[in-house]
């Protein structure tokens, strides 16, 4: 019933709908708690009811919405996600004469990201880093005329060089997991963060560049926003060079989460939740604070 609304109508039934239904006091508890951590001294943009109303919508229609924005081809170019200027993907690909890393975090309908790129005629692949708990068990097909591919996080880099390099793609990695031996750290909303090496090491080693992506749904549907790329630093000193890397990719995910709260209030939940069970949670104090450390015993 919501796919046949347009996007805005679409929105504001899913806001209605969940009204009727909503979260489970003790987990409403956990995401207020979340969001007090993470905006401690800092104003939101809105109330906080409106925000956590607008965040169950968005990962609802989300759901919802995957597969058809996998399924359908070309031809329906825009239909799913519009794009406001491809120029920062372009001068990155001009500049390397290969490939681009195209990261984003878990913000709002980001698996809908890969496949509005393939429509607009590049060689797409997807790499999803989270543990298996929390990732896809399938992948939507792609749909006719879609070069789009899904690599696997357990595999060795080999693939993904090549990808970026020899095949010019341009690969979509969700950048804020913690997935990998190496991890990189920053701030993000206020609290010490860690993130996986994984994208900014495979374009270091590929000489290509890295760059950031938004996908934000607004009121006429999907907008993708495409930033600037970011410097990989790369002078030798090691983790040190990681961790400016990463510190700058986590400033702009927390410029576009302090904006934008209700596309990322659902993977801050899901993270908070998961935080004994991933290898590195995402902030380092989740843990320690409010609770014992269930990790040591």
């Amino acid at each position: 019933m919501l796919l046949a609304l347009g996007p805005e109508r679409r929105l504001r039934v899913a806001r209605q709908l969940l009204r009727a239904a909503p979260l489970p006091v003790a987990l409403e508890q956990e995401l207020v708690d979340e969001v007090r951590r993470c905006w401690d001294g800092v104003p939101l943009p809105r109330k906080l009811p409106g925000i956590l109303d607008d965040a169950r919508a968005i990962t609802l229609l989300a759901a919802i919405e995957l597969q058809g924005a996998w399924a359908d081809g070309p031809d329906v170019c825009g239909k799913h996600v519009q794009i406001r200027s491809l120029l920062p993907i372009e001068d990155a690909l001009q500049a390397s004469g290969a490939g681009a890393v195209v990261v984003t975090p878990a913000f709002g309908a980001w698996l809908h990201i890969a496949p509005a790129l393939a429509r607009r005629g590049y060689r797409v692949g997807l790499l999803d880093p989270r543990p298996a708990s929390r990732r896809l068990s399938r992948y939507p097909v792609p749909g006719p005329g879609l070069d789009l591919r899904v690599f696997s996080p357990t595999g060795y880099a080999r693939p993904l060089v090549r990808f970026v390099t020899e095949e010019k793609g341009l690969l979509v990695v969700l950048a804020d997991e913690c997935a990998g031996t190496h991890h990189g750290r920053g701030a993000l909303l206020g609290r010490a963060a860690a993130i996986g090496s994984t994208p900014f090491e495979l374009a270091r080693r590929a000489e290509v560049q890295v760059v950031p992506v938004f996908l934000v749904r607004e009121k006429g549907g999907h907008q993708l926003h495409v930033e600037p790329k970011i410097k990989v630093f790369d002078t030798g000193r090691g983790a040190a060079d990681l961790d400016a890397t990463a510190s700058r990719w986590l400033r702009l995910v927390d410029q576009h989460a302090r904006r934008r709260p209700e596309h990322y209030l659902a993977n801050l939940l899901i993270r908070h939740a998961s935080r004994y069970d991933d290898p590195v949670p995402l902030f380092s104090d989740s843990v320690q604070t409010g609770e014992q450390r269930r990790a040591t015993g």
